[in-house]
C-alpha cells in the first residue's frame, strides 16, 4: 500500500491571529521542502502534524483515516526532529539513542541503534558525550533518534540550524539516503537545504500554501534578467521589477532582476531567484 498524508482545509488560530489559513496538501512518498520565512507557519504545521498542537478547523488523514482516530498507531509511523531540542549533553550518543528508544517503545533496539550509528557516521563517536560533539554530529544524533522507529512519515523542522556549509551538505546527503519509501517533510528558510534533494517544494507565506511544484517547474516559470544599472534606470519603469542583486563588473554595475514583463538579456534562474519571486 502506498502511504499518503492528506491535509484538508487546515486552519489554526491563536486568539485573533490566524497562523494557518486553509492549508491543503496531498503528500506521497518522496522528499518535500517546505520553504518560507520565519513566521510563515512552518513550525505550527509541523507541531500539528506531530499531534502536539491542536488545530482549529480542517482534517488530517493518514491513508484515509483521521490521525487522531488512529492515535498511537499514527505516532508509531512518525519520526520527528524538532527545530530546537534540549539534549542532555552529559549522555553519550549511544546512551541517548537507547533512552529515546525506550521513550518510543522500540522493541529490541540494539540492532537498530547499531545500524544507525554506522549509517550516520556516528559509530566511532558512540561513547562520546553529546556535549563534546560538533553541531553537525549532534544533528546526526537527532536524526538518528527520529529514525529509531523506522518511520514512514519523517518531519524535520529547520534541521540544519547552526550548521556550517559543509555540515549542511553532509546532512542533505543523509536525508537523501534515508528517503526510500518515506514521506519526508523538511521545513526550512534555507534554500540550499532543499534545492538538491527535494522532489517537490512547498512555498508558504503568512500561513498560506502558495504553490507545490518541482524545482524544474519553478525555474521554468521564473524569468530573470541582467542589465547595466545605467541602462536600467534610463529604460525601466516597471512596478513588477524585483531587484535580486547588484554586481560590480569593471566600471559598471550589473543589475539582476525579476519581472513579469519581458526584457532582453534573460539569464538562467536559480532557486534563490524563485524564493525571492514567491516570498520576497
Amino acid at each position: 500500500m502506498k502511504n499518503e498524508l492528506t491535509i484538508q482545509h487546515l486552519n489554526k488560530n491563536y486568539g485573533d491571529v490566524q497562523a494557518l489559513k486553509d492549508v491543503t496538501l496531498n503528500l506521497s512518498p518522496g522528499i518535500y521542502g517546505l520553504l518560507g520565512h520565519n513566521g510563515a507557519g512552518k513550525s505550527t504545521l509541523m507541531n500539528i502534524l506531530t499531534t502536539s498542537l491542536p488545530y482549529s478547523e480542517g482534517e488530517i488523514l493518514w491513508n484515509g483515516e483521521n490521525i487522531h482516530t488512529l492515535g498511537r498507531e499514527y505516532r508509531r509511523i512518525l519520526g520527528y526532529m524538532p527545530q530546537q531540542q534540549s539534549l542532555s549533553l552529559d549522555l553519550s550518543v549511544q546512551s541517548f539513542l537507547f533512552y529515546m528508544a525506550a521513550m518510543k517503545k522500540v522493541r529490541k533496539p540494539a540492532r537498530k541503534i547499531h545500524e544507525l550509528l554506522k549509517s550516520l557516521g556516528l559509530y566511532n563517536v558512540r561513547r562520546r558525550r553529546l556535549g563534546n560533539l560538533s553541531g553537525g554530529m549532534r544533528q546526526r544524533a537527532l536524526i538518528a533518534q527520529a529514525l529509531l522507529n523506522d518511520p514512514q512519515l519523517l518531519l524535520l523542522d529547520e534541521p540544519t540550524a547552526g550548521l556550517d556549509p559543509l555540515e549542511r551538505r553532509h546532512f542533505r546527503d543523509i536525508i537523501a539516503d534515508t528517503a526510500k519509501d518515506r514521506i519526508i517533510l523538511l521545513a526550512t528558510h534555507v534554500i540550499s537545504d532543499v534545492e538538491f534533494i527535494a522532489d517537490q517544494i512547498i512555498m508558504m507565506k503568512d500561513g498560506k500554501v502558495l504553490a507545490v511544484r518541482s524545482q524544474a517547474e519553478y525555474l521554468k516559470d521564473t524569468h530573470v534578467y541582467e542589465m547595466p544599472e545605467s541602462e536600467m534606470m534610463a529604460r525601466v519603469n516597471d512596478p513588477t521589477v524585483k531587484i535580486v542583486n547588484r554586481m560590480a563588473l569593471g566600471n559598471e554595475i550589473m543589475v539582476r532582476f525579476l519581472s513579469a514583463n519581458v526584457y532582453p538579456n534573460e539569464v538562467p534562474a536559480s532557486m534563490e531567484d524563485v524564493y525571492l519571486d514567491w516570498l520576497g
